[in-house]
């Protein structure tokens, strides 16, 4: 198989072909999209996540509509035209609220990106008509088993059934994986790669598992680094004008604008306040004091130093 002796090449190479790629593609544009986590509730308790239901070490939190419109007006004064919302998968809100913020945002100008897990058609459709343009929902792992395993009680089906209304509905599609869940080897990566090619997504993000201290995986390895690196530059070969993401997850490790060099052309700046932001805790990681503007402002600053044109 094409994609599984790529994963077998060396990742310097890898990077050389899949800069070429992004070059060729969508040039030396770095999308910066500002990412504002408006709840930590969530009613599934998957394996590898903090924000699980049976993690009671946890303060739950919801953004009020008011709250979530303000920040997303002032992210986008600040020169952020993206506004990715995020959540656990939770009830809480109801959708036609949720769907009169988007609407709000939208006609202020931003793009609104939503990241709020499965819902069901109709609430698709009706954040779709309100003027979201794209949804992000991951599918961690091709494999049926170890999808069903991580995820009790859902099925990997159920899951590559709402992409494909996400798709229908007229949203750019976002999705993507992990690297280093329980079970998988290379062939496994290789399944991640070619379902992330076969859906044909708009964009693509791959992140590195990092355990939590708080979920059943909590005595397992963090995931390879360099693994994923390579499934970052293979998805640019597999879907050249695909927007790719330096993941946070990734983020943690070293030089966290390395891929940008390796395919990545996307990158997100967390501007949930810092009231809630320590309790957004999907893996452990470092968090420091968010400042809107000047997160912004060094972002683009060190973007311009590396010769991209941050937008």
């Amino acid at each position: 198989m094409k994609i599984r002796k790529l994963l077998d090449s060396d990742l310097s190479e890898l990077y050389k072909i899949a800069d070429k790629v992004r070059e060729d593609n969508v040039g030396d544009v770095i999308h910066i999209r500002a990412l504002l986590e408006i709840s930590n509730i969530c009613y599934r308790n998957c394996d590898y996540c903090g924000l699980r239901a049976e993690n009671e070490n946890l303060t739950r939190y919801a953004m009020t509509m008011q709250e979530i419109e303000i920040l997303g007006k002032k992210s986008f004064d600040l020169g952020y035209k993206t506004l990715v919302i995020q959540s656990g998968e939770n009830n809480f809100y109801h959708i036609d609220k949720l769907a009169e913020v988007v609407n709000n945002l939208s006609n202020y100008g931003t793009t609104v990106t939503l990241s709020l897990g499965e819902l069901d058609y109709k609430h698709l459709k009706t954040l779709k008509e309100a003027g979201a343009k794209r949804y992000l929902l991951k599918f961690e792992t091709a494999d049926k088993q170890i999808y069903s395993k991580l995820h009790k009680g859902y099925t990997l089906d159920g899951r590559l059934d709402c992409l494909r209304a996400i798709k229908e509905l007229g949203y750019e599609v976002g999705s993507g994986f992990l690297v280093g869940l329980p079970n998988e080897n290379l062939d496994s990566v290789a399944q991640n790669l070619a379902l992330l090619e076969k859906l044909q997504c708009d964009m693509a993000g791959i992140g590195v598992f990092i355990p939590h201290k708080d979920t059943p995986l909590r005595a397992l390895p963090c995931g390879s680094v360099q693994l994923t690196k390579k499934c970052v530059a293979i998805t640019r070969i597999l879907l050249p004008k695909c927007n790719i993401p330096i993941t946070t997850s990734v983020g943690e490790f070293g030089d966290k604008y390395e891929l940008f060099g390796g395919g990545a052309n996307v990158i997100m700046q967390n501007i949930t306040p810092n009231v809630f932001a320590d309790n957004y805790c999907i893996y452990p990681k470092k968090h420091s004091l968010t400042d809107m503007q000047k997160d912004r402002e060094k972002l683009v600053y060190d973007l311009i130093n590396i010769g991209r044109k941050p937008i």
